[in-house]
Order: structure tokens, then sequence, then C-alpha cells
């Protein structure tokens, strides 16, 4: 079921409009749990990283822990989305956004990568970042 999950993560980059070019740093499946971190080179020289850690539960796929990492061609963030623990005073907590800086962290609607895919494709789309 993990392996499958992940194969539809890697069959949506190779697909992708957005997506120059991408490597699988790690993928570890056993039949409880797997851990997923890709490096995805976008267009215009923007980056990726994904990081998901999953559990294999009987209705699907559970994401536990994720980090996707967004930024620009010089290095500079342009937005974060995690559920790492470390903002208990936000409504959203575990999950939030970092905007541009670490310090700008929001309440955010839990991530998972077809959403955003999609958002991103959206931006790239309608040339806000051309």
């Amino acid at each position: 079921m993990i392996n499958k999950y992940f194969d539809g993560i890697i069959t949506e980059l190779i697909t992708s409009e957005i997506v120059d070019d991408f490597t699988v740093l790690k993928r570890k499946v056993t039949i409880a749990d797997g851990y997923l971190r890709i490096r995805v080179d976008l267009i215009k020289n923007h980056f990726l990283e994904i990081s998901i850690y999953c559990r294999s539960k009987r209705s699907g796929v559970e994401i536990v822990d994720y980090r996707f990492h967004w930024q620009d061609k010089h290095g500079k963030l342009i937005k974060r989305w995690d559920n790492a623990r470390h903002h208990p005073q936000l409504s959203s907590y575990p999950d939030h956004v970092h905007v541009e800086q670490d310090e700008n962290v929001f309440s955010s609607e839990k991530m998972d990568f077809q959403k955003l895919m999609g958002s991103l494709t959206s931006l790239f789309c309608e040339r806000m970042f051309w």
C-alpha cells in the first residue's frame, strides 16, 4: 500500500509540467511504515524538497510527518509546510507554514503532496513566477 502511494508521487513528478528533474534521496518501506525524501528541481530554477513519513492503515496510508520546502533560484525560502510539533499556539497545530523566513509562521491546513503540486502548478501556470 505504501509502495503504491510512493509510486503515485513519483509518477506525478515524472508527468508534471513544472518539474524539470528530481532525485529520490531516500525511500524506505516496511510492512508497517514508510519514509520518502525527494529533491525536486522545478521550472524557473526553483527547488522543492519533499519528506514524508507514513504508516499503513487498513483504510489506506496515514501521513504521520511531512515537510514540503520550496525555495526560489536564489535559495530564498518561499514557503515550507510541515507538521513538526513546535508551534502549539497556532489554531491548526501541528500543521503550519513558514513564509519567506523561518520566523514567519502561520496556521495552515494539513498539506499533502497532491494539494501541494496542485497549488504549485496553478501558481506557475498563472505566470506568477515568470
